[in-house]
């Protein structure tokens, strides 16, 4: 298993927390994930957003917001990995998960837009930072169906030591301002942290 990790207030980062192996030979993975130096450039009116596509699009600040009414949750395509682990000494099973839905990195509410509450899965520290990952799918139900495992063509996993690099991509900015409108600000590129780690994966029960 991992340990907690402790955000820097003047970088992102992204830790790998723990993993599961369940009984199939698939594994799931946690970690937590911090934009707290993202979160400063905005405060500073200094991170950028992409306004318009990726071809023509033009890199504009985003324009600072009153921190005093107006509330930010960042999001990130956090479980952007792959998972290695040799079996044998000619073996490597190995999987790669591409993220397919954004969860948060920052927030300084735990009400998202439409009344919801961020799920406890990625939920945020009070302090805004950091925040929770996992495995994850667009629209798979953590509550109902636990955690979330994925499986290599070449091999079962299982508990033991096995390698993790996450890579985040993306990043979206979301100002709820007081009114209750939001404005909302994408950097396809967005956030500039990896973690390349070796954890001890345990059995899903």
């Amino acid at each position: 298993m991992g340990t907690s990790a402790a955000a820097s207030p003047d970088k992102d980062q992204i830790w790998v927390t723990s993993a599961l192996v369940n009984r199939l030979g698939g594994v799931s993975v946690v970690g937590q994930v911090s934009c707290a130096g993202s979160y400063a450039q905005l405060v500073n009116g200094d991170l950028q957003y992409l306004d318009g596509d990726e071809e023509t699009g033009v890199w504009t600040n985003i324009p600072s917001y009153d921190e005093t009414t107006d509330d930010v949750i960042m999001l990130v395509n956090a479980d952007n990995y792959t998972v290695s682990q040799p079996a044998g000494r000619k073996t490597m099973i190995q999987v790669t998960h591409e993220s397919s839905r954004m969860s948060p990195c920052y927030a300084t509410t735990s009400s998202l837009p439409d009344g919801s509450v961020i799920p406890q899965s990625v939920a945020c520290a009070t302090s805004g930072t950091p925040c929770r990952w996992t495995t994850d799918a667009g629209d798979y139900d953590h509550d109902t169906y636990g955690p979330l495992f994925d499986y290599s063509p070449n091999g079962r996993f299982k508990a033991g030591l096995m390698a993790v690099r996450a890579t985040p991509v993306g990043l979206v900015v979301m100002v709820l301002l007081d009114g209750g409108s939001v404005d909302y600000y994408t950097n396809p590129y967005g956030f500039a942290a990896m973690v390349s780690t070796t954890i001890t994966a345990v059995n899903y029960r």
